[in-house]
């Protein structure tokens, strides 16, 4: 890397730039394009890495080593996004010594050079911009929001300590009233004064809502409700800081409780994700990358029910779907957006046994309505893997669990043949008028597999995406 020393100063930045920055240093090139200059002080080690930054995606796109005083300079290649980029601190040279990068923080690149000053033991505290109007304002704005925070933590933890008939308690609430109204009108402000900026994209997303003590679950309930607002998902330029996965992690934490059990617990989290879900739609690049994220995430921690629920709700490609059938927004195969509890329409026809079946006639604990095709490969995951659970339960717990399969066919010998295949001797049932199927036009079937489970009184409980989540339901009913 080239010597940084012996520069233009500030004057000359500010007369080419226009820019409202500090004094400058005499270490600073006269930047303009693309690069990144700056001097970090107290460094423990010379190396800095510089990331791209894609939600929870970190790409290492450069490494440079700093001079004696701490100077450096990223030079960018051309064509990268906008976005937050990431400079990581005080990495060791020393081959195996993985004792670095214990310090970093993020600047705005927006395509224009950017020169900076600060130190390696509180990098936002002491940052100072001497060349970038975005990295400015981003940074007098991280730290007036970490003020608010600080200031309305404190208070919740008083409001919590202290008791409510306490006068000295009102007082508080007034305070905490009073540094919430500041920090919304002070994000409300710098979005509106800087329209069309990055920092103003990122305060908008960012920006939370009002609440009210943290008492009895006051504050969480209101965030739940009020955490996400309409248009913060609108903006690509999202994908390219990590706001979206830590916003995510933040609103799912306000539905964790240590006393639920697994599977309640992965209920809790599932009606999170859904909300998340039904903001992500504002932008497609988004909701594909918010999607992936939940499910992988879910499956990493081993939450079948979640991950399963969100494939089957929101990520087409599982089923087979009739063709030129319009889906909802969110990928649902039953458009009545059945209730837990709702009573599903009634059906009745002569099965393949011969035997008069009328639904609601049907005597079991649970009784799970199948639509499938034998023409459906995804079908075919399903059907070998739902018998076993039937064949379990029809040997150990008679009359627990009834299974009604609707064959979507128009052709009876290879629906007979698929049956004998399978040895499914659960109720069948076909009109052989596929997608007319009477059965299915009252439920308004658009794809298959499709699993409905109901209980005794035949009341819709769930949709089941998955074999492993509907073992999940029928185990938990014989506890």
């Amino acid at each position: 890397m080239r010597t940084l020393f012996s520069f233009a100063i500030t004057a000359l930045l500010i007369a080419c730039t226009g820019n409202k920055a500090a004094e400058g240093p005499a270490w600073a090139e006269l930047s303009h394009g693309s690069r990144i200059t700056g001097r970090i002080n107290g460094l423990p080690g010379p190396k800095l890495l510089l990331y791209e930054l894609y939600g929870d995606r970190v790409t290492l796109i450069d490494s440079v080593m700093t001079g004696s005083d701490g100077s450096f300079e990223f030079l960018f290649p051309s064509g990268r996004h906008n976005g937050l980029y990431r400079l990581a601190m005080g990495v060791s040279t020393i081959p195996g010594d993985h004792e670095g990068h214990r310090q970093r923080f993020d600047l705005i690149w927006d395509g224009s050079a950017v020169v900076f000053e600060t130190h390696y033991a509180a990098p936002v505290d002491s940052m100072t911009i001497f060349l970038s109007e975005e990295n400015d304002l981003y940074y007098r704005y991280l730290r007036r929001m970490r003020r608010y925070e600080s200031k309305i933590s404190a208070l919740n933890s008083a409001l919590i300590e202290y008791p409510a008939d306490d006068g000295f308690y009102r007082r508080l609430e007034r305070q905490h009233r009073r540094v919430q109204n500041r920090r919304v009108n002070y994000v409300d402000n710098l979005i509106n004064k800087n329209q069309g900026t990055i920092v103003a994209s990122l305060a908008r997303f960012r920006k939370l809502p009002r609440t009210g003590s943290p008492r009895d679950g006051q504050q969480t309930a209101e965030l739940k409700s009020n955490f996400f607002h309409e248009g913060q998902f609108a903006d690509s330029l999202l994908l390219h800081t990590d706001l979206i996965p830590r916003s995510i992690i933040r609103y799912l934490s306000l539905y964790t409780n240590p006393s639920l059990s697994d599977d309640d617990q992965q209920e809790e989290l599932i009606l999170a994700a859904d909300v998340i879900m039904q903001h992500a739609m504002e932008n497609e690049a988004i909701y594909y990358f918010v999607l992936e994220y939940l499910i992988n995430g879910f499956n990493s921690m081993e939450m079948d029910l979640v991950a399963e629920h969100l494939t089957g709700r929101y990520l087409l490609g599982n089923v087979c779907f009739e063709e030129g059938r319009l889906l909802d927004q969110a990928g649902a195969v039953t458009a009545d957006e059945l209730e837990e509890g709702d009573v599903v329409p009634s059906f009745s026809f002569t099965a393949l046994d011969g035997r008069e079946i009328s639904l609601e006639e049907i005597e079991a604990d649970y009784t799970l309505v199948l639509f499938w095709g034998t023409w459906c490969h995804f079908c075919d995951d399903v059907m070998d893997e739902l018998y076993e659970t039937y064949s379990e339960y029809r040997i150990s717990n008679p009359g627990y669990f009834e299974v009604v399969a609707i064959g979507i066919e128009e052709n009876e010998d290879e629906w007979l043949a698929g049956i004998e295949r399978g040895g499914y001797d659960w109720i069948n049932y076909t009109s052989l008028e596929m997608w007319d199927c009477p059965v299915a036009s009252g439920y308004d079937l658009v794809g298959t597999p499709t699993m409905l489970l109901l209980d005794s009184n035949k009341r819709f409980i769930t949709e089941p995406v998955r074999v492993r989540a509907l073992n999940r339901i029928l185990s938990r009913g014989l506890r």
